[in-house]
């Protein structure tokens, strides 16, 4: 028996479990879902391409917020900001190699915050970046399971191998079952079955969609390459240069991107299958009334729209908006919010819920207010991101802010080009509009509020390895 499986079956059925006073004491359990790389391709989000009914369920159930943003636009330093509740600005990680606690020693992390207060917490699966940067301080009990699908360890060899790094999908002939996602939705079935008669905080972190795209042949038939809808984009007008880029800005093209986008679709319906799974064990405990259900992406994910960008790592719309939706005690049902958030209110509305008042400590807001029907405590949302000059070989921070009906994004602090696209005429963010005078006022506005902003601290960001001269090392 593998020493986590036997640590495991300890957790369930060995440890004590809380005194029926602690259980009544602490009344709202959390369900946290995290997916990796998921943008707003959802049917709940308006595409109607992509089959999602267990997301559009829980949107129903519940709220979901419209235009979300993530804080910076990179798996690790979206995660660093919304488990610990602080900027990236404010934590300093903008690479994959940080763990949250080496970059905020003290930092009370979410998870963790919920041990203290009594909850018995678990994570399955990518919370934290990854199983080596999990937090110790936060869990009873995390794992993320190996797969042990030999057709998705040979995709996961093959992707991270080097060499050729564009998009691809593997069709999996299996069930998915032994897959990463796989194992680990079973052990959050299992802990939802095992700890419903006591306060928890469980984590579950899909890995799907992030690439390589495997999932089993049943979601890839879902979605046949000549049958998918590819919007046909406008020219970008007056972009900065320093804008176009991504993770992937500098690998060739897939040969079809069509087929690409087949296998990122097919990958948030596996993934959806997984949250289906999860909600019917809410279903059968009764758990809907005493546990707060979140689902967030870290980041978005271009699927070569503006001119070919493929991932995550710019700081359009397609990047940083996130689906954000949330269900179960306390919750509302069936609203949608249009306001911008961001998901660094996760951590205080989670609190809010729960019944903590003091937020002092974390630089979001809770969002539970704006869900009872009053207005959003702010205005905007803000995300960080650095880019790379490989002709300075310098980074360029970008700072780019949201409001409900525009986008201002400035680069090196206005030297490097700005952008501004306005959400009426332009939703799609192709024509950048911050020459025009008439627009001056808007501009000054966004401006000055950035300004007011935190400093980011010094640190290294990432860099996207296809742009860098042999011998360089990126993160």
């Amino acid at each position: 028996m593998k020493l986590h499986t036997y640590f495991f079956a300890l957790i369930l059925f060995v440890l004590p479990s809380l005194s029926s006073a602690q259980i009544k004491a602490k009344k709202t359990n959390v369900l946290l879902i995290v997916v990796d790389d998921l943008n707003t391709s959802l049917g709940c989000y308006g595409n109607t391409q992509v089959k999602t009914p267990n997301m559009d369920r829980m949107a129903s159930m519940g709220v979901r917020f419209d235009r979300a943003y993530c804080q910076y636009p990179l798996c690790n330093p979206s995660r660093v900001s919304f488990l610990s509740g602080k900027r990236p600005e404010n934590t300093g990680v903008y690479v994959l190699n940080v763990p949250a606690r080496k970059a905020l020693p003290d930092a009370v992390l979410l998870p963790q915050y919920f041990k203290n207060q009594g909850y018995f917490t678990a994570g399955a699966g990518k919370v934290f970046h990854n199983a080596k940067m999990s937090d110790a301080l936060s869990w009873n009990f995390y794992t993320d399971e190996a797969s042990i699908d030999s057709e998705e360890k040979a995709a996961i060899d093959t992707r991270y191998g080097g060499g050729d790094g564009r998009p691809k999908a593997y069709v999996l002939t299996t069930d998915g079952g032994k897959t990463r996602d796989g194992l680990n939705t079973q052990t959050i079935k299992d802990l939802l079955n095992a700890k419903k008669d006591q306060p928890f905080f469980l984590a579950a972190g899909f890995h799907k969609p992030h690439l390589p795209w495997t999932a089993p042949k049943k979601f890839f038939d879902l979605y046949p390459v000549d049958k998918i809808q590819i919007r046909e984009d406008p020219k970008m007008v007056n972009i900065p240069a320093v804008a176009m880029q991504t993770e992937l800005s500098g690998f060739a093209q897939p040969d079809s991107r069509a087929a690409a986008i087949q296998g990122y679709y097919a990958c948030i319906s596996f993934t959806d299958a997984h949250v289906g799974e999860l909600m019917e064990v809410m279903d059968q405990n009764g758990l809907w009334e005493n546990t707060v259900v979140v689902l967030v992406g870290d980041n978005g994910f271009h699927l070569g729209d503006h001119e070919g960008l493929w991932a995550k790592l710019s700081a359009f719309d397609n990047s940083t908006r996130v689906p954000f939706i949330m269900a179960g005690a306390g919750i509302p049902k069936g609203k949608v919010l249009d306001q911008p958030v961001e998901l660094l209110d996760l951590y205080p509305t989670l609190l809010s819920l729960t019944g903590e008042k003091d937020l002092s400590k974390l630089d979001g807001k809770s969002l539970l207010t704006y869900m009872q029907g009053k207005n959003n405590a702010s205005t905007y949302a803000k995300s960080l991101v650095f880019h790379y000059d490989p002709k300075t070989k310098t980074d360029v921070e970008g700072q780019t802010l949201i409001h409900k009906d525009w986008r201002y994004t400035e680069w090196g602090k206005g030297e490097k080009g700005a952008e501004l696209y306005l959400r009426k005429s332009d939703p799609n963010e192709f024509l950048n509009r911050v020459q025009e005078k008439s627009l001056l006022n808007l501009k000054l506005e966004a401006q000055k509020t950035i300004q007011l902003g935190p400093v980011a601290k010094p640190g290294e960001s990432n860099r996207p390895r296809a742009l860098l001269e042999p011998g360089m090392v990126t993160n």
